[in-house]
């Protein structure tokens, strides 16, 4: 009994000071390979907005297009995703001016939203684009009844 907990602590030691180097592992880095950028076949057209669009109208377009975010950002489609963020940026743009008159607190509401929508891409993190859309609603509402 007493040389089987010597053996045990015996191999416990082993395991313990030599799984460092065992587990160990060489990295190899082939220089020769070609990294290949593929270029955008397709046309990139520029977000645009209608300048004669009111606010509540401009808002309604804002959602639409985080609706589109957060749907794009399930599908994980990048190009989609960063096409609708420059659309939801460019409509923030035209909005956030207009809510900043109104109340600055809805503003600073306002901005988070759009850096939910912003991290969502940044960070890939869908949940972001979610959260996004779940909130604005709450900002459109609040905007209405003042």
């Amino acid at each position: 009994m007493n040389s089987l907990i010597k053996n045990t602590g015996l191999y416990l030691a082993i395991c313990i000071f030599g799984a460092p180097f065992l587990s160990s592992c060489a990295t190899t880095i082939n220089q020769s390979v070609v990294t290949v950028v593929s270029s955008d076949s397709e046309s990139t057209t520029p977000a645009t907005i209608n300048s004669q669009l009111t606010t509540d109208e401009l808002l309604s377009e804002l959602l639409l297009a985080i609706d589109d975010l957060s749907k794009l950002m399930q599908k994980a489609e990048r190009r989609q995703v960063t096409r609708q963020l420059a659309q939801v940026v460019l409509l923030s743009d035209a909005i956030r001016p207009k809510i900043l008159a109104t109340s600055d607190q809805l503003a600073v509401d306002f901005d988070r939203v759009i850096n939910l929508a912003k991290s969502s891409v940044e960070r890939n993190r869908p949940a972001d684009a979610d959260k996004a859309l779940r909130f604005l609603p709450l900002i459109i509402d609040a905007l209405a009844k003042l």
